[in-house]
């Protein structure tokens, strides 16, 4: 094997075990230069087993159009590839209809979508994400390579997610500066653009993201608040 790709394997391997055993973090929304939300997140692991909350709350005038919560939350295994989701679930305000879910069978190599009252399923690619557990995938798997491909559900439908390593760079956060690797997905015009930004002290965890829509507008969260900790916490119910 060359020793190049000998020392990468063992850089994505010492960079998974050191990965965090519970994570706190907190980012503004900002859209057109005005903060209108805020999402709160979490993450642990116990006995190889992780969970993720994440709730968003509109703020301001937006308050009054966006009514109650999004809240998105991810359930599984922690492998030596890093995240194996088995459960996912999108919450929009309080009305049961608005629910998301996404089932992984990796035994069965298949994943169930249940949205608007039905049922669809699909064939389960290997390393497949779901739509929040993607962004914590990288703690386990850091971007080493100059392209990263995954699959993701969104707990309606799997969709391929490519992302190009655009470089490093230095940016401000309300939470600190950060020295990051800078990812663009890559998308049609036709498509919605994302751009990430992974704080490589800080277990190349999220610091920015920024979501281009296909009407031209754009959203971007900052973060605001980060924590880690190598040992698991007891959640609160």
């Amino acid at each position: 094997m060359p020793v190049r790709l000998i020392l990468l394997l063992l850089l994505v391997s010492s960079s998974a075990q050191a990965a965090p055993q519970f994570v706190k973090a907190s980012y503004l929304v900002i859209k057109a230069g005005q903060e209108v939300g805020t999402i709160d997140e979490q993450f642990s692991v116990t006995n190889n087993k992780y969970r993720i909350d994440s709730v968003t709350q509109a703020k301001g005038v937006y308050a009054l159009f966006a009514k109650g919560s999004i809240r998105l939350s991810s359930e599984g295994e922690v492998s030596k590839a890093g995240l194996r989701p088995l459960h996912f679930e999108h919450h929009r305000g309080d009305k049961p209809a608005k629910r998301i879910v996404a089932d992984f069978d990796w035994k069965a190599a298949n994943i169930a979508h249940r949205f608007d009252g039905k049922t669809e399923t699909a064939a389960l690619k290997p390393g497949t994400q779901d739509r929040i557990s993607q962004q914590y995938q990288f703690m386990f798997q850091p971007p080493v390579q100059p392209n990263t491909a995954f699959y993701t559900s969104s707990g309606r439908k799997l969709s391929l997610q490519e992302y190009r390593r655009i470089g490093e760079e230095s940016i401000k956060m309300p939470a600190g500066n950060f020295t990051t690797i800078h990812l663009s997905k890559q998308h049609a015009p036709d498509e919605d653009g994302v751009e990430i930004w992974l704080a490589k002290s800080h277990h190349y965890f999220p610091v920015r993201i920024v979501f281009k829509e296909k009407d031209g507008s754009i959203l971007e969260q900052q973060v605001r608040s980060l924590s880690f900790t190598q040992e698991s916490k007891t959640r609160k119910k």
